[in-house]
């Protein structure tokens, strides 16, 4: 009879000895292992890694690659996290990074990705201090006249078109050469700072701050803090900006990395 696994004794199961198998392929990297290699580094005989690896190659999650045929991860990994870093599971995913980012700053904190040529809030925490901006998960805003969308099309590759129409979509009846080159200023000092600002161009009395973060395998994202303007002076925008930096490459996911900057 098989004795019940505790913390101390972790289970000997085929899925456990499977599970070690995908670990140490996925920490030999893009180079992969040979069978020998494998089961040498898990302790498991040849032959039952043999059959552990017929069996995640059928799922795709390993696959062998290269001249040498060593053992890769597979596309099956790529999509689950994929799959997991879709819209809906991005408040979770972020939900770390938020709490603290509000916590640290007693601001209200929201959460966005594009869709399209706007931005869509995903998520939001409010302070315990009310904060006088009306928001909701699921609305829509302007991405020239936001901080979130400011910071993810500083993250983005530049396209002077893209720019340009980015503006006419956020104001089409008054897409004035003024408010360009207001876009156009506030996503190049993005890509100095690291962060976005917007103040009071999205609602007046409001400033916010957001940075973004970009994925290779998920969808890229932006975090705001949204102030009233009277409490956000350039030493606080910038004081933010770097907190906003700093928090995310802690909590972020690991899939996520922050858009470089040129300064």
């Amino acid at each position: 009879m098989e004795t019940e696994a505790t913390p101390d004794t972790p289970p000997v199961t085929s899925l456990d000895r499977a599970l070690l198998v995908l670990e140490t392929v996925a920490a030999a990297g893009p180079e992969g292992l040979a069978l020998g290699e494998i089961a040498a580094r898990t302790g498991i005989n040849k032959g039952s890694v043999h059959r552990l690896l017929r069996g995640l190659a059928h799922r795709e999650y390993v696959t062998r690659d290269g001249e040498d045929r060593h053992y890769v991860l597979g596309e099956a990994l790529r999509r689950m996290v994929r799959s997991f870093g879709a819209g809906d599971n991005l408040p979770l995913l972020f939900r770390p990074l938020l709490l603290e980012i509000s916590r640290r700053t007693e601001e209200l904190v929201h959460l966005g990705t594009l869709d399209g040529r706007r931005v869509v809030y995903l998520d939001k925490i409010e302070p315990e201090r009310s904060v006088r901006v009306w928001s909701r998960v699921g609305r829509r805003a302007h991405v020239a006249t936001t901080a979130l969308g400011r910071a993810l099309v500083a993250a983005a590759p530049p396209s002077d078109s893209l720019l340009t129409s980015y503006v006419e979509e956020a104001d089409p009846d008054h897409a004035t050469p003024a408010l360009d080159r207001r876009f156009r200023d506030a996503v190049d000092a993005a890509r100095r700072l690291g962060w976005a600002i917007e103040n009071q161009e999205n609602e007046p009395g409001i400033a916010c701050v957001g940075i973004a973060l970009t994925s290779t395998t998920a969808q890229d994202v932006a975090v705001s803090v949204t102030v009233p303007a009277e409490r956000m002076t350039a030493e606080r925008l910038a004081e933010v900006g770097a907190l906003l930096r700093e928090l995310a490459s802690d909590l972020a996911p690991q899939e996520y990395t922050l858009a470089p900057t040129t300064g």
